[in-house]
């Protein structure tokens, strides 16, 4: 078969296949595609560090990312903690909650076994070195650490969680049994742990919003639906409010919108007064309101996107930036 033919026989392969219009929904599902990368670099062992911005739910992720590890191929055994009970702890303390969590990889029932007690930082890595060592001995499968809440750690204490599970990374580089997800909202170089994968939880995309109020709902009218999850701009703790606080129906306006999301409408409405209290913060929250992307200020969108209120989005040359949701521009008025 000479090339002409070849390349005719490939064009008539191509018009006769069929266009799979659910693609479209998958490809249009930002949050589904980030699961199944991090399902990838888990099922890898690889571990992680999730920066979970805002309002970004990150608990109902992973605990929907740990139900599919345990049921896929290869099985993955998840446990899910979080570090928010530690907020405004001592050090000492902090230390021996993550000793009780690492003591609980290994196998047998949460809260069962006895853990080491410590009161330095020697202590503390000498005994978690020893209970991830037999972690490595005991898993019957694989395992996958899901922690998240890590700003409310003490900053000495994520440092030395990083160093710890980075010599245990390196030690067992060939047969590593467990793997750590640490996943905090604020960027700061101690999520990094054993040369982890950076990655940003990302929000909703619009079908993705409407698709989690038709399971929380049931059925809803097709145009409210589509109202709702554009206002929300997918942010997941907006999409949350609407859908508990919806009893009798989806909102039909944005003021509506805000009065059913309650306490959440409060935050955001904090979140958007703070940023207008500061003149660089507020010209630039302007410039964005009309929700078109803009090219990241180094020198100002990091207090903005620390805040909630704009989030990256994908565009062709330097990074942008852009309001995260209609819901903030709502909220000015």
């Amino acid at each position: 078969m000479d090339r002409a033919e070849r390349r005719k026989l490939l064009l008539e392969g191509r018009r006769d296949s069929v266009f799979d219009p659910e693609q479209l929904r998958i490809e249009g599902a930002p949050r589904g595609r980030l699961a199944r990368r991090i399902r990838g670099h888990l099922r890898r062992l690889e571990p992680i560090a999730m920066l979970t911005p805002r309002w970004s739910a990150p608990q109902s992720f992973l605990e929907d990312l740990a139900l599919d590890l345990a049921v896929g191929e290869p099985e993955i055994g998840c446990r899910t903690v979080s570090f928010r009970p530690l907020m405004s702890r001592s050090v000492p303390e902090a230390w021996n909650f993550l000793l009780r969590v690492l003591g609980e990889l290994g196998g047998g029932e949460w809260g069962t076994a006895a853990m080491p007690m410590v009161c330095d930082r020697r202590g503390f890595f000498n005994a978690a070195a020893m209970l991830l060592d037999q972690a490595q001995e005991d898993a019957p499968y694989p395992i996958a650490l899901l922690a998240h809440g890590a700003e409310h750690l003490p900053v000495e204490v994520l440092a030395d969680i990083a160093q710890v599970w980075s010599a245990y990374a390196e030690q067992t580089a060939h047969d590593r049994r467990c793997t750590l997800l640490l996943a905090g909202s604020v960027d700061t170089p101690a999520l990094d742990v054993g040369g982890s994968s950076r990655i940003d939880l990302s929000d909703f995309g619009e079908h993705e919003a409407a698709d989690s109020l038709v399971m929380q709902l049931g059925i809803v009218d097709p145009d409210m639906l589509a109202r709702a999850a554009r206002f929300s701009g997918g942010v997941p703790a907006i999409v949350q409010a609407l859908a508990a606080c919806a009893e009798d129906g989806l909102p039909t306006n944005p003021a509506d919108y805000l009065r059913a999301m309650g306490p959440v409408a409060d935050e955001i409405r904090g979140a958007v007064h703070s940023a207008l209290t500061a003149p660089a913060t507020a010209d630039r929250l302007t410039m964005l309101m009309d929700g078109e992307a803009q090219p990241e200020d180094p020198d100002v969108d990091p207090q903005l996107l620390f805040s909630g209120v704009i989030r990256r989005v994908r565009r062709l040359g330097a990074p942008h930036v852009a309001l995260r949701s209609p819901a903030i521009a709502a909220a000015v008025t």
